[in-house]
């Protein structure tokens, strides 16, 4: 292989690059293409650049140039023609050449000799086909011996396709609703809010629009890439006329803010809350989008039996019934109203009162019964000549030539004034008379409770700073649009009251409209993987209507968590993965018992508590395991299958958030071995279970394999790299991969907008009939909804939601809105389930609060921890703490702690930080040291999440708490460490890697020798 052309010390450079906040990517001009430049060769070989995106991290689709020589990548840069990411390039993926060439490298498929528990798993190399078999036999055994729902897979973040192939194996081998997600904890519950809110993961703000107000809320994408790329936010924070950060920490990106508001960890609901409050109390409100596309102006008939009716729900498509009391015309006696009602009236006409008419009227949310529209209305898309064009001043050059095209908010024809406050007298079908009031009046009851001195004293956040820093957000700087939506992070989905955290958050931003608007809440981009079909990151995998065809609909509700958290079921995308560890302990108090299963990249670490997942790992029947190396969860397992590097494999890559980016991963290299991609080795594995998945049915091995198993094809997929356009695999106006590769060379990233002027392209889509998505079984193409409204049961934006109320129609644990009478429906504030006010007596013993989950430069999650370009530079995890308090306890720079909590206790440096509150600890998450030979990999020894508590989760979507909890931290010394030794050592008294010096590091470049006994060569 050529010589590197990158050194430890230029690395080093472009890590404190990186880190810097005003200087993410060096001012200098682009390198030369190697490839395009004669003289710059470094050998006789040719050097070949490949244009693709960057999977370094599992987020930002950073836009990349690969160099390879002698088929080897040598090197990869920023594309700076990607318009989103700029030609930025962070320290992991440039480092990410070494995970592709470690010497610990798993290359072939690996199966256990040696029992579970001991450090030496004693694994021995065996071919694809006995590993498949012996996959399917032992998965197949339990499905026949336990029933179908006694497997899970359970799939993390990060390699090109892991989250979809890991997460559809559940389902479409084992036949198991259990699918383990890191979504759990990660984006899903902002997405499972938004989808009770609204739209399904409008929950993004559109971050690349260089708003004129920029809010970063409990994040920190400077340093995580969390996505949106590192310099598009950078740019947009120091561009914007005021740059508010809201975090308990002051981040590296917040010291330049205009207002840092230090909320206590746990309170954000309060201080969203706060904010509604002030848009109230201050006239703020966009109050033509609330009475048009919001359901403020229903009414709620407290007294009244819920009713409802039975639909499809959207992420499942089998059937719901949604039951509430919001007044509608199937609840009322005919006489009250002056139009004529059909039979027993439609439980989806929602009833408002007209003030300005005097009299009742309704929206009509069934889109299959005359279309979504207020009575009178004849609901027509609007001609796209009617929008008028975005501002492009602020936006950077090479972003201003794709303008996105704004729909005024339309007035009510024939016009109303549907009203939002007062008390109405409701006939029931009964007879009986009740009162109603709208939606928006028991809103803002509620939020006067939330003055900006009561929120001060919740959140400890200065009065003053609340105030000026909302209403510089909310008051518009144009007065047809908000200033900006708000960018929040997984800090807000980590406090065990997630759901409320992030529909309060949301209900901000819809009072001041910022719904689908520039900057505002845009939702996750629209690209060709959704506008032909498909809607995985991968060529043609289009899967998303086969759970609901191939298995009955009862298997749902057997899934994991059904019980504690039964809008699970509703939302249909997770089990929860602490019930699922739950069955595996098998205590016998379960429904069911869990005896098998597969997981995808140390995922176990990322879940509620650790230690303890790691037991049911252990207890499990069978397990098997797709990682490119060795993990904490691979110890557990009884097959290894060895998996491709992202410079090793096809992909299309569409972002994640709002940036509207498409761009594709291309296979640069092949893989060493006898590694396979994730999406090949699950297509491989289907026959062994007696599915076939080749879009082709006369390809001649799935022929083979009708043979040997005598069954017919019954799953539309692709084969790996295939790209057949002519069955409907295609996802971009292209007859094959081949032809969308060449385009990209020469195109580069795709801006939607340009691509989709009419979908992607247009804001307010809900005015234009492009928000609305029916159910994956019934999903009409992209480009022909032609439905207004959102996908809620109302079509509405919910501030009151008939989800919630459905499944928790008492409302035990919401305000008390009327007398006697509380509900959960509007988002409502409660103290964190570990909070000091809610558990005082606690904090006495463990009187430290910690959050976790700083974002390092050099570390994605559990990942690089082998590679040296990245250890070096931070060889251990460092928990954050105030000076103050460190001098309290003892503590210097450095030093290793114990960090103790009634449920666990592991060790961190000490990192001393005065941007953190005294008393307040931030600890890193997920760490491991690879360099130890035992099968747990010494997780136990620094993982934070060893030490939470599992039972702690949102009632909702079984989030866990993984921040805010109490802990007590105190020196590690020789007299209270095992072997004597504050260092962290392994079973047998190993130290783990905790200087730069460590000669172990030099085993781990590339070409080194590596340093685990069953490495094998090629």
């Amino acid at each position: 292989m050529g010589k590197l052309n990158m050194t430890r010390r230029s690395f080093v450079k472009s890590v404190a690059a990186s880190a810097a906040a005003a200087a993410l990517v060096g001012s200098a001009a682009p390198i030369t293409a190697l490839a395009e430049n004669e003289n710059a060769a470094t050998t006789e070989s040719t050097v070949t650049r490949i244009r693709s995106c960057c999977r370094g991290c599992g987020k930002v689709e950073c836009g990349v140039w690969v160099y390879v020589q002698d088929g080897k990548v040598i090197r990869s840069e920023g594309d700076p023609d990607c318009y989103l990411t700029m030609g930025n390039h962070c320290a992991k993926g440039q480092a990410s050449i070494q995970a592709a060439y470690h010497p610990d490298r798993i290359k072939y498929p690996m199966k256990r000799t040696n029992p579970k528990g001991d450090d030496d798993p004693g694994w021995v190399r065996i071919s694809w086909d006995e590993a498949y078999q012996t996959i399917a036999d032992n998965i197949l055994e339990i499905t026949e011996k336990y029933g179908r729902e006694s497997t899970f897979s359970w799939c993390g973040t990060g390699r090109q396709w892991c989250m979809q192939s890991d997460a559809g194996m559940a389902l479409l081998l084992f036949g198991s609703p259990n699918i383990v997600a890191a979504y759990q904890v990660c984006k899903g519950p902002r997405h499972f809010s938004s989808r009770i809110d609204n739209m399904q993961a409008w929950s993004w703000s559109e971050v690349i629009n260089h708003s004129t107000k920029f809010v970063q809320w409990a994040t920190e994408q400077s340093q995580s890439n969390y996505d949106d790329a590192a310099r598009t936010v950078v740019d947009v924070a120091r561009c914007a006329d005021a740059f508010i950060s809201i975090d308990p920490r002051q981040t590296n990106l917040g010291r330049t803010a205009k207002y840092w508001l230090p909320i206590r960890p746990g309170t954000d609901s309060a201080l969203a809350l706060g904010w509604c409050h002030l848009i109230l109390e201050n006239d703020l409100c966009d109050y033509q989008f609330i009475k048009r596309w919001s359901n403020a102006p229903f009414i709620v008939v407290p007294d009244m039996d819920a009713t409802g009716y039975t639909e499809a729900v959207l992420n499942g498509g089998y059937p719901y019934t949604y039951q509430t009391r919001l007044l509608t015309e199937a609840d009322i006696d005919p006489e009250m109203v002056d139009w004529e009602i059909e039979g027993d009236g439609d439980p989806q006409r929602y009833l408002v009162y007209d003030q300005l008419n005097e009299r009742w009227t309704y929206w009509q949310a069934h889109p299959e019964v005359g279309g979504a529209h207020w009575e009178g209305e004849d609901w027509q898309r609007p001609d796209i000549s009617e929008a008028w064009d975005q501002d492009l001043s602020r936006l950077r050059d090479d972003e201003s030539k794709k303008p996105g095209h704004i729909f005024d908010l339309s007035e009510f024809n024939p016009l109303i004034d549907p009203a939002l406050h007062g008390e109405f007298e409701v006939k029931l079908k009964d007879g009986t008379t009740h009162t109603g009031r709208p939606v928006w009046d028991l809103w803002a009851d509620y939020l006067e409770g939330f003055t900006p001195d009561v929120v001060a004293d919740i959140t400890g956040v200065d009065e003053n700073l609340i105030v000026d820093s909302c209403l510089e957000w909310a008051t518009r700087d144009d007065p047809r649009l908000p200033n900006s939506g708000i960018n929040y992070g997984l800090a807000i989905e980590h406090h065990g009251n997630s759901t409320q955290n992030c529909r309060a958050i949301m209900a901000a931003c819809a009072m001041v409209g910022a719904i689908d608007t520039p900057g505002g809440q845009r939702g996750a981009t629209v690209g060709w993987t959704t506008q032909s079909g498909p809607t995985s990151m991968y060529p043609g995998s289009d899967f998303s209507p086969l759970p609901f065809s191939r298995f009955p609909m009862d298997i749902y509700h057997r899934i994991a968590g059904y019980e504690k958290f039964p809008m699970l079921y509703w939302y249909a995308v997770w089990a929860d993965a602490n019930t699922v560890m739950e069955y595996a302990h098998r205590d016998g108090n379960a429904p069911y018992e869990v005896h098998g299963g597969m997981i995808g990249s140390g995922d176990h670490m990322n879940m509620a508590n650790a230690s303890y997942n790691w037991e049911a790992l252990n207890m499990l029947d069978f397990l098997f395991e797709a990682n490119l190396w060795h993990s904490p969860t691979s110890g557990a397992a009884d097959i290894l299958l060895p998996v491709s590097h992202w410079t090793e494999m096809n992909a299309t890559r569409i972002a994640q958030g709002a940036g509207g980016s498409f761009s594709l991963c291309v296979r640069a290299v092949d893989p060493p071995g006898e590694v396979k991609s994730d999406p090949l080795y699950f297509m491989e594995l289907a026959p062994y279970f007696g599915v076939n998945s080749s879009g082709d049915p006369d390809d001649p091995y799935w022929l083979k394999k009708k043979e040997e198993t005598g069954k017919d094809l019954d799953i539309l997929a692709l084969e790996h790299e295939c790209f057949n356009y002519e069955m409907g695999g295609g996802c971009a106006p292209y007859e094959s991969w081949e032809e969308f590769v060449q385009a990209y060379q020469e195109h580069g990233t795709w801006n939607m907008k340009e691509v989709f002027p009419t979908d992607w392209g247009v804001y307010r889509r809900y005015e234009y009939g492009q928000a609305y998505r029916k159910p994956p079984h019934q999903k009409p193409a992209l480009l022909d909804i032609n439905i207004p409204g959102f996908t809620t049961p109302t079509m509405k934006h919910e501030f009151w939601s008939t989800a919630i109320e459905s499944h928790f129609p008492n409302g035990s644990d919401g305000p008390e809105i009327l007398p006697g009478f509380h509900t959960e429906a509007l988002p409502y504030y409660v103290e964190g389930i570990h909070s000091e006010r809610r558990d005082p007596e606690l904090y006495k013993e463990y009187p430290i609060l910690c959050i976790t989950g700083r974002r390092i430069p050099v570390y994605f999650h559990s990942e690089h921890r082998q590679l040296p370009w990245c250890r070096e530079l931070w060889p251990v995890p460092r928990m954050e703490i105030n000076p103050v308090t460190a001098k309290e306890l003892g503590l210097e720079q450095g030093d290793w702690a114990w960090i103790e909590s009634p449920w666990g206790k592991v060790r961190q440096t000490v990192d001393l930080y005065y941007g953190i509150r005294p008393n307040m600890i931030n600890a890193e998450h997920q760490w491991w040291y690879p360099e130890l030979a035992q099968a747990d990999k010494g997780f136990q020894l620094s993982c934070i999440n060893c030490i939470v508590d599992r039972t702690a989760q949102d009632k909702y979507n079984g989030s866990s708490t993984v921040r805010g909890y109490p802990v007590k931290v105190y020196k590690a010394t020789p007299e209270n460490s095992p072997f004597g030794n504050p260092v962290p050592c392994g079973n047998d008294g190993t130290e783990i890697i905790h200087d730069s010096s460590d000669p172990r590091l030099k085993l781990w470049v590339i070409g080194g020798e590596g340093i685990n006994p069953d490495h094998f060569e090629d």
